[in-house]
């Protein structure tokens, strides 16, 4: 085989490392990609030691944040080499936590952070001679029934073993994608293996395992890896799920699902921000549904970022008015649903509502003359404001899920026009903002409840119904208006990011507020 230039995941032990020290063996340029310098250090020494030859090198990458790989992969491209060899080896078992990016750490470790990995490369292996691609895979791909989509973008849960299921079997769905579709009549070799039970430190049974001899050997795995490799009788095999002995694996429904993979496929670039939510064009709404935008705050990328800083360190850890104040106000007036709220976000160390009343950063934000001056045209020349609320809608998270209206007939006496503001104070999309439903459906959907505090009506939407449902989609510092008569819902966050917006409510000078709402603790704002 001629001199090729090899890219390892993972190369510092295990699998990766033995494998790293066949390849240099037979002339080959390797890098090894990995968290530590430091052990990365130590396995070139190993490989030299081993090899007589110093081919091989250290590529810094954390796959656990999607920075990292889009920097280790621009370091492997200023080096202005070919790739003809990619193992997407590295992988992690039963830790615990979240990437950088707040993806689950287990899946987004071994499957996002490969994605993102082999996507970035996928020009630079098209481009190489006789290039292949090759995941460590597990028969534990196999266990899975479905995908955990909800499971995927937060911390991870008790039953770690479902993740890393997961994991697998998304690499072998991404195998079938990338060979039904970006590597199609390309001359590019793409296969996944299943090494066995390897004796190596992923776990504390892998770990005795080395103690008591049992399972397969990395050095075993890895001469047969390469094997499988270099050897011309097998150059044929493409987009096949391998044992160890280059017998296909048998593969579940979930596993060849043309759908799934796309979808997936979808996500992914959604998820590693290779796919832009946001259209150039904007989206414009309409005012015969009670909504109607987008407009700009005109605000710099610059001034967005310190407002967002601002609000995370500075608003959101602390009550706007002493808690116990609050609490004694509430129950005077027999405010429960206000107690109630204030308890919440007591617990949760997140203060949301009225933070126009403390903090001069979103007083200034309220006061934004494109904002009033928008405002003025619908509700004349003094409309005042009567109501704010911070909405941080975390990954895997879902704010209001039922379908309202936000009417609040127990807090207003309407006499006059009311409106909403919603800012975008980070990105808005389809995976993270809210959705509404076009006026013409409206009479389809029965009231179900009402909030028994605050007297909005919650709707019963038939899920042919919901299909019809739109995004709201918003770029950072753009806003909206809408009525009290839309009906809405907040969408479950699978953005991989947290979403922060600011809503503002606000009414003309004739509509009264309840004496028992909270807010009545503190005047109004009046425009003029």
């Amino acid at each position: 085989m001629n001199p090729q230039i090899c890219l390892v995941t993972g190369g510092t032990s295990g699998i990766g490392l033995m494998t790293a020290v066949e390849l240099v063996k037979q002339g080959n340029h390797v890098f090894i990609a990995c968290r530590s310098e430091q052990k990365a250090q130590q396995a070139i020494n190993y490989i030299i030691a081993q090899t007589n030859q110093g081919k091989v090198e250290f590529l810094p990458l954390d796959l656990a944040s999607l920075d990292s790989i889009r920097a280790c992969v621009n370091l492997f491209l200023e080096r202005q080499l070919p790739l003809n060899i990619l193992i997407n080896n590295a992988g992690i078992f039963n830790q615990s936590g979240t990437t950088q990016e707040g993806f689950e750490l287990i899946w987004g470790t071994n499957y996002l952070g490969h994605f993102l990995l082999t996507y970035l490369l996928l020009d630079k292996l098209k481009a190489s001679a006789a290039s292949q691609i090759l995941f460590i895979a597990s028969d534990m791909a196999l266990w899975s029934k479905n995908l955990g989509w909800k499971l995927w973008i937060q911390k991870t849960p008790f039953n770690f073993l479902k993740l890393y299921a997961d994991s697998k079997v998304c690499l072998l769905l991404l195998m079938r994608y990338l060979l039904e579709n970006s590597l199609n009549q390309t001359s590019v070799r793409i296969n996944a293996l299943h090494p066995g039970f390897v004796r190596s430190n992923i776990s504390l049974s892998h770990r005795l395992s080395q103690v008591l001899k049992v399972g397969n050997s990395p050095q075993k795995v890895s001469r047969n890896l390469i094997k499988f490799l270099t050897t011309p009788e097998y150059k044929l095999i493409n987009g096949q799920f391998l044992n160890l002995n280059f017998q296909p694996m048998p593969l579940t429904n979930l596993a060849q699902n043309n759908h799934l993979s796309d979808e997936l496929w979808q996500k992914s670039l959604f998820w590693t921000g290779l796919s832009n939510p946001i259209s150039q064009t904007p989206t414009i709404y309409n005012s015969e549904d009670g909504i109607w935008g987008p407009y700009s705050l005109n605000l710099t990328e610059t001034e967005l970022q310190e407002i967002q800083k601002h609000i995370f360190t500075t608003v959101l850890p602390r009550s706007p008015i002493h808690v116990f104040s609050n609490s004694y106000q509430f129950i005077k007036k027999r405010d429960l649903g206000s107690l109630i709220l204030l308890l919440i976000q007591g617990y949760k160390r997140q203060f949301n509502m009225e933070r126009h009343l403390d903090s001069p950063v979103i007083l200034e934000l309220c006061k934004n003359q494109y904002l009033l001056e928008k405002a003025r045209e619908y509700l004349g020349e003094s409309p005042f404001l009567w109501r704010s609320e911070l909405w941080v809608n975390y990954p895997a998270k879902q704010l209001i899920p039922l379908w309202h209206q936000d009417h609040y007939p127990q807090l207003l006496t309407k006499t006059g026009k009311t409106i909403h503001i919603y800012i975008a104070l980070t990105e808005v999309n389809a995976g993270n903002g809210f959705e509404y439903l076009p006026k013409k459906y409206h009479n389809l959907c029965p009231i179900k409840m009402n909030d028994p505090f605050s007297g909005n009506p919650f709707f019963e939407v038939k899920t042919e119904i919901e299909k019809s449902a739109l995004p709201v989609i918003l770029k950072p510092g753009e806003f909206i208006f809408f009525t009290d008569d839309l009906i809405h819902r907040s969408i479950c966050n699978i953005s991989g990011k947290v979403r922060l917006s600011l809503t503002l409510r606000l009414a003309e000078s004739t509509v009264k507020i309840q004496g028992s709402y909270s807010s009545h603790l503190q005047s109004p704002i009046l425009f003029l």
